[in-house]
């Protein structure tokens, strides 16, 4: 059967386009290093609204060298039949559908941006939950009650110290070699079980042990607290808006898991 070529060349870029942040295109004959084109590029290419610049000729060249090369490429992949394989076609299908998605979540947020008064809330809250005030926490980590129960009686024992056992004991790879030590943070990056006794604290006191979200133990000792300056809107504006976007994403996937098929 015969393949229509340029519309397995438009599903083959679509898919590398999708699937790669950058294509690589070969240096020129004078070997210059190969030069990466971010997909914005290319998709400005493709759609024929390549911005002028000063090395858009420049750009544009390498850019249809490339495409010309997959098309060679694609071409061949043809002849032995790869294009028809189950593995490819579902991969261009699911390209597609990724295209089609991101475009969806361009056009709702162009259609429901967020407003500066609702970042500005946010932040209020978050203010007014933090204060000016940051804890230093450790922890332990275990697989379950018993290693836990094992955690607390080497604790009690004399001259013991938390962070050699952490360093002994625990199984969280990313703390264990520094005594568990979990840094500085605000009370709203502390899981609520912490967050909510951290007022009635002292240094040294311990907390759980708890079940944590992949159904580990752990237990958590309260190191200190310090004054703080909150950080100041326009520094976390970014998270900010990123939080209130990833909200209002559930919130339209959940409209749109209750509309009819």
């Amino acid at each position: 059967m015969e393949v229509d070529m340029k519309k397995w060349y438009l599903a083959i870029a679509l898919l590398i386009l999708i699937s790669q942040p950058v294509i690589a295109i070969e240096g020129d004959s004078k070997g210059s290093p190969a030069t990466s084109f971010p997909e914005s590029a290319l998709v400005e290419f493709l759609i024929g609204d390549m911005r002028q610049a000063p090395d858009a000729d420049t750009r544009r060249s390498r850019l249809q060298q490339g495409l010309r090369l997959q098309e060679a490429i694609i071409s061949e992949a043809s002849r032995l039949k790869l294009t028809g394989r189950q593995d490819v076609q579902a991969k261009v299908e699911l390209a597609r559908r990724q295209a089609i998605v991101e475009a969806y979540w361009l056009d709702f947020f162009r259609r429901n941006p967020i407003p500066e008064s609702a970042l500005k809330n946010a932040y209020g809250k978050l203010v007014e939950a933090n204060g000016n005030r940051q804890y230093r926490l450790s922890h332990i980590l275990v697989k379950d009650d018993a290693a836990a129960q094992k955690v607390l009686d080497e604790l009690k024992r004399a001259n013991s110290s938390f962070s050699t056992v952490a360093k002994n004991i625990s199984l969280d790879e990313a703390t264990r070699l520094k005594g568990g030590e979990l840094g500085w943070h605000w009370k709203t990056e502390i899981v609520p079980f912490v967050a909510e006794k951290l007022n009635n604290l002292k240094p040294g006191d311990l907390i759980g042990p708890w079940q944590t979200a992949k159904d580990m133990m752990t237990i958590v000792k309260f190191e200190e607290s310090r004054e703080q300056n909150f950080p100041d809107f326009d520094k976390l504006k970014p998270q900010l808006e990123k939080s209130l976007r990833q909200q209002m994403e559930q919130q339209e996937l959940a409209r749109l898991e209750k509309q009819p098929r």
